[in-house]
This record gives C-alpha cells, sequence and structure tokens, in this order.
C-alpha cells in the first residue's frame, strides 16, 4: 500500500520567485494521494494565488489553503476592503478545488485536517490578547506593521477582527470527529509559541533585540484560536505567521510552525534550510510523524 501523507507550510511569498521554484520542485514529485496544507501568507496578489492553486491542485489528492495576513492587503488591487477580498479568495479557492473546511484523510487509518479562519488581538482585548510589554519605551509598532495601512476594514465589522475571523470556523466545531485531528491557523493561538521553550519572562529583558521599538505580540494571534483548538479536541496544531519554525507540546497538543519564510531569512539561519519544502505531520502506514 502506498500511504496518503499529510504535509505542511506556510509564509511561503511566492512573490520571491527563488520559494515558489522550490515549492514547485517539491509538488511534483509525486503526491497524487497527499493532501498539501499552506498556513497562510501565499502573496497579497489574487492572480499569483490563482496561479499557485492551478499548478499545484493537480498535484496533490488535496490543497488545503487558510489566508494570512498578507492576502488581506488590499494595495495593488481594486477591492473596496479586506472583507471583499477575503471572500473572493475563498470563492477562489472553491473555483479551483482547493478545501476550505475539514477533511477526512485515509482509506485503512485516518485523520481529520480542520482550516481554522484567524486573526489576531491587540492589547485592547485583555481576554483573548497574546500582548507582553517590552521593556522600550517607545512603541513604533503602528508604524512598522503592514497591515495597518495595507489593509481596509468596513465599518460594519462591529466585533473584533479576531472574533470575526473566529465566527466563521463555528459551523464545523461541533462536527463529529472520529479519528484525530490536525487543525491549522495562519496565527498563533499561545502567548508561549512566540519564543523558544527555553523562554521565560526575565530572559526576555536580557536577549539582544534587533527590533525594540516593534511589539510583534502585538499582531501575533489570539486566545480565540486556542479555544477553538481545545474545542476540536486537536492533537496537532499547525500555525505560522512569524517566520520561526519550531515543533512544542503544550497541554497534551503538539503545536508545529513550519514556515518557508524570506530568502534573506534563511540565508541568515533565522529559518532553517529544510523549512524550504513542506514538513510531512502523518503517513497513513505509521500515523504522526512529530
Amino acid at each position: 500500500m502506498v500511504p496518503s501523507r499529510v504535509w505542511v507550510t506556510s509564509d511561503i511569498h511566492i512573490d520571491y520567485q527563488e520559494n515558489f521554484n522550490q515549492l514547485m520542485d517539491f509538488a511534483r514529485r509525486g503526491h497524487q494521494l497527499d493532501v498539501l496544507i499552506i498556513a497562510g501568507d501565499a502573496t497579497d496578489r489574487l492572480d499569483k494565488l490563482e496561479y499557485l492553486f492551478d499548478q499545484l491542485v493537480p498535484c496533490f489528492y488535496r490543497v488545503m489553503f487558510v489566508p494570512g495576513n498578507h492576502e488581506m492587503w488590499i494595495r495593488r488591487s481594486d477591492f473596496a476592503d479586506s472583507v471583499e477580498k477575503f471572500n473572493a479568495i475563498q470563492a477562489l479557492c472553491h473555483h479551483h478545488g482547493v478545501q476550505t473546511e475539514p477533511l477526512r484523510l485515509g482509506q485503512y487509518q485516518h485523520v481529520w485536517l480542520v482550516p481554522l479562519q484567524s486573526w489576531y488581538d491587540d492589547k485592547q482585548f485583555a481576554d483573548h490578547t497574546l500582548y507582553m510589554e517590552k521593556t522600550s519605551a517607545l512603541d513604533r509598532t503602528d508604524d512598522m506593521w503592514g497591515d495597518f495601512f495595507h489593509t481596509r476594514w468596513p465599518a460594519s465589522i462591529e466585533v473584533p477582527l479576531a472574533q470575526w475571523f473566529a465566527q466563521h470556523n463555528e459551523a464545523f466545531l461541533n462536527w463529529n470527529y472520529d479519528a484525530p485531528v490536525i487543525s491549522f491557523s495562519h496565527f498563533l493561538p499561545r502567548q508561549e509559541l512566540i519564543f523558544g521553550s527555553d523562554f521565560s519572562r526575565s530572559v526576555l529583558a536580557k536577549m539582544f533585540d534587533p527590533h525594540p521599538e516593534f511589539n510583534f505580540t502585538r499582531v501575533a494571534g489570539s486566545l480565540r484560536i486556542h479555544d477553538q483548538i481545545r474545542r476540536l479536541g486537536s492533537q496537532v496544531h499547525v500555525y505560522g505567521h512569524q517566520h520561526r519554525n519550531r515543533v512544542r507540546e503544550l497541554d497534551g497538543v503538539t503545536y508545529v510552525s513550519h514556515c518557508m519564510g524570506y530568502p534573506r531569512e534563511r540565508q541568515m539561519g533565522f529559518v532553517k534550510a529544510d523549512a524550504r519544502e513542506p514538513r510531512c505531520l502523518w503517513r497513513e502506514d505509521t500515523g504522526f510523524c512529530v
């Protein structure tokens, strides 16, 4: 029996031709029984996303996708706002056969793959934020974070954006999952995942910070994602966004980040070279690989 496999990647940023070529070299090696999960940040250009889907979908049994923050950027487009673009991305996925709802994989041994739409809660949403204060007296995150300039949200959204995105997952949170669950989101679901496994708050103050005036924790993710992971009973959760690749086990859930990142990040060692290709998380013959 040739086993089905689940491969994961995120933050592939195909505007860099090197990234696109690396991904397609992998895809063309023969994955007709496999699923490829892309956990957001492929490109902010809809035409390039469509081309990516055209090339990838024939290479796999299924391609699964959730948008990241870059997909919500409306620069270089005619979209009125980011909600209109989000809806266009969902329609594009449907048209090209890209899976955006839960999928049960396997003939003999099974696993469920569950996409979670997500965004981040900033510090004003105390019950859900991943925010931590930094030692720098000046916070210039508002001036440095691209989402604050390249997205636009309609006034009709009267709830926090992280809640608006989380509401899209409600329809399948209570499905009857009769096999282990791998869930995935673009944004981080827990504060601990922002840092390495040896992190402590006292260590943070002593670490060299190349961007002391930028506070990533403001835009990292949301505990709303964590709450939905718990409701699903996920055994493994995949996330992206930070371009720091880790495997962590916390409270019975294995969290996996496997971001391709930017070429310069790989050259400088911030992202390991093996992240140029997707990572195998599950095989039908042996089960989980993490």
